[in-house]
């Protein structure tokens, strides 16, 4: 006999093993297999949930710039020369910039001014303004998140609707170089 089969079966200071070489304890067969079935899902919606998160997150930050150049084009005088100022110099400025986030739905674009630099009261919807007047471009975006959050939320809180209304803004006082009358 050698020794390799003298201390089959032993712990390494020549002891009796409490489990036999080569197997496991049989009521442990197939407890790592269990485990991974029940917290594999759990991480993969994990994974996907920060990609979805992410993914919101990039066509925020996308949109709040595409408003930063929509008012900007807004505010600078773009158009006072040749006579085509006006919200469709905008909306084209932003609406070239949100193409380029290959968005699944159409964002609505909305340009607001006030005469003068106070917000307070109602503005007047489509309209630049003049020099000194104080404008907004505003984008706002239903954002749909992934299906399997869609799936489970149905599953488990009744929700069928899951939309995330995305909203920004900017505004900007109108030529402030321009003389203010």
């Amino acid at each position: 006999m050698t020794r390799n089969e003298r201390n089959a079966g032993k712990d390494h200071q020549g002891r009796p093993s409490a489990r036999s070489p080569g197997r496991g304890d049989p009521g442990s067969r197939g407890t790592a297999a269990v485990e991974m079935a029940l917290v594999l899902p759990l991480l993969i919606f994990l994974v996907m949930g920060i990609f979805d998160v992410a993914n919101m997150m990039r066509i925020s930050l996308g949109m709040q710039h595409a408003v930063r150049l929509g008012v900007e084009a807004a505010a600078s005088g773009a158009g006072v020369d040749d006579g085509s100022r006006g919200t469709a110099l905008v909306e084209e400025a932003v609406n070239a910039h949100l193409n380029l986030l290959a968005l699944e739905g159409t964002p609505v674009v909305t340009v607001q001014s006030w005469e003068g630099t106070d917000t307070s009261g109602e503005g007047v919807s489509g309209n630049l303004g003049g020099p000194c007047d104080m404008v907004e471009v505003k984008v706002d975006y239903t954002y749909h998140p992934l299906d399997p959050f869609v799936a489970v939320a149905t599953l488990f809180g009744g929700l069928s609707n899951l939309d995330i209304p995305l909203s920004r803004s900017e505004r900007r006082v109108n030529e402030p170089w321009a003389s203010c009358n």
